[in-house]
C-alpha cells in the first residue's frame, strides 16, 4: 500500500498555523496608560521647555523614548500583571520625574513626580526578578513614615534588603542632612531643579547656607545661562562647579 503524501504547501500551512498559535499564546496582555510629565521648575524661569528621555520597564526589558519639549502627555502600552517602573529624565540626565505602577493600580492616567522619581532612579536598573512583582504601596508608606523627602531614604540598606528578599521595617532609614561647605556664587537668582527646594537669591557674592542629603543638585541661573552643580557624598563632603546650561 502506498503512503499518503501531502503537498509542501499543505505542510507549510500546518506549520505556520502551529507557530501562529504558539506566538499568540506568548503575547502578554497590555493596557494603555496615559503618562503626564509635570512642569519643570526651570521652565518657570525660562521661555523654553525641556526635552526628556523616558524610560520604562516592560517584562525584562527597559524601553526608552525621546520626549520633545512640547510633549507633556505620553501613551504607553504596559504589561498587565507586573509592576512597571517609569522615569522621565529632563535633558536626558537630570533628576527624574517618576512613578511605579503595580497590578493593583487600575487607573488609566498617572502624573509623574520627583519624589517617586528618586526611588525609580534607584530601582530601574535592578534585576527585574526583584522589581517585576514589587508591591510599591506598602514600601512607599513605610518610607514616608521616616521622611516626606524620599531623597533622604538610605538607599544602600534598602536596595540590599530588596535584592536579598529580606525587606522589613528596619530596611527603612532616614539619613541626616549635611551642611554644604561655603562656596562663592555669582549674584542672581539660582533656581533648583527640585520642586521641594527653594531657589537661591545671591547678592553681594555671599555664600548660600544649604542643608542637603547625599546626591547631585543643580541650580539654574537663567540670566547667565549657567548651571551650578552641587555634589554631596555619603560622608557629607560637598563639591561644586559651574557649567554652561544645555537649555
Amino acid at each position: 500500500m502506498k503512503r499518503k503524501t501531502y503537498p509542501k504547501t499543505v505542510l507549510l500551512l500546518v506549520v505556520s498555523a502551529i507557530l501562529l498559535a504558539v506566538s499568540c499564546s506568548l503575547v502578554r496582555p497590555e493596557r494603555t496608560l496615559e503618562v503626564q510629565i509635570p512642569k519643570h521648575p526651570w521652565e518657570t524661569v525660562q521661555t523654553k521647555n525641556l526635552w526628556y528621555t523616558l524610560r520604562w520597564t516592560s517584562g525584562t526589558e527597559i524601553r526608552s523614548a525621546y520626549i520633545g519639549p512640547d510633549e507633556r502627555f505620553v501613551s504607553l502600552h504596559i504589561p498587565i500583571g507586573e509592576t512597571v517602573l517609569i522615569a522621565a529624565y529632563p535633558l536626558g540626565e537630570m533628576a527624574p520625574f517618576g512613578a511605579i505602577i503595580t497590578p493593583l493600580d487600575d487607573g488609566i492616567q498617572v502624573s509623574l513626580n520627583q519624589n517617586d522619581g528618586v526611588v525609580v532612579n534607584e530601582l530601574i536598573d535592578l534585576d527585574r526578578v526583584v522589581t517585576q512583582r514589587l508591591n510599591y504601596g506598602p514600601i512607599r508608606e513605610s518610607m514616608m513614615k521616616k521622611t516626606a523627602d524620599l531623597r533622604r531614604i538610605e538607599k544602600v540598606s534598602l536596595l540590599r534588603d530588596l535584592q536579598n528578599g529580606e525587606l522589613s521595617q528596619t530596611s527603612f532609614k532616614a539619613v541626616s542632612l549635611f551642611g554644604v561647605d561655603p562656596f562663592v556664587l555669582p549674584n542672581g537668582l539660582w533656581t533648583s531643579e527640585y520642586l521641594c527646594d527653594p531657589s537661591l537669591y545671591i547678592s553681594d557674592n555671599l555664600s548660600p547656607q544649604l542643608q542637603l542629603p547625599e546626591g547631585v543638585f543643580r541650580y539654574l541661573n537663567a540670566d547667565m545661562n549657567r548651571v551650578l552643580v552641587l555634589i554631596v557624598d555619603s560622608s557629607g563632603n560637598s563639591y561644586s562647579y559651574l557649567k554652561q546650561s544645555l537649555i
